[in-house]
């Protein structure tokens, strides 16, 4: 027990440091993009929102695909971006001056595949 409340106050020690705590948050609306069995890519429109604690400048990148657009840290941005994907597609933003990367949310991309399940009804007790 003396071990768990050591870590717990170290861990809320490092979370009070400025400049340690997550300054920046990116999320995604939806999250997972669903493709059935006969279709080859996904085609969704993405809402990404993204929050950062200061008005600094950042971009928006679609990795393996580049930049999206730049824009200044508001308290929350909103930025609704058409995706066509055929596998995970990760979602970066980085500081416009350094290229330091901020903040990361991944669009997963699921294949639906039915199978059909073989259902005993018990007709052998006859």
């Amino acid at each position: 027990m003396k071990l768990f409340r050591s870590l717990l106050l170290l861990l809320c020690a490092t979370l009070a440091v400025p400049g340690m705590g997550n300054a920046a948050e990116l999320s995604l609306t939806p999250t997972l993009c669903a493709i059935n069995d006969g279709e080859d890519h996904c085609a969704i429109s993405v809402s990404v929102n993204f929050t950062a604690e200061d008005k600094s400048r950042y971009c928006l990148n679609i990795a393996d695909k580049g930049l999206v657009r730049c824009f200044s840290g508001n308290p929350q941005t909103q930025i609704d971006i058409y995706v066509t994907a055929d596998t995970d597609t990760r979602f970066l933003v980085t500081a416009a001056e350094s290229g330091e990367e901020v903040a990361s949310a991944t669009l997963k991309v699921a294949r639906y595949r039915p199978t059909r399940h073989q259902r005993r009804y018990g007709w052998g007790l006859l």
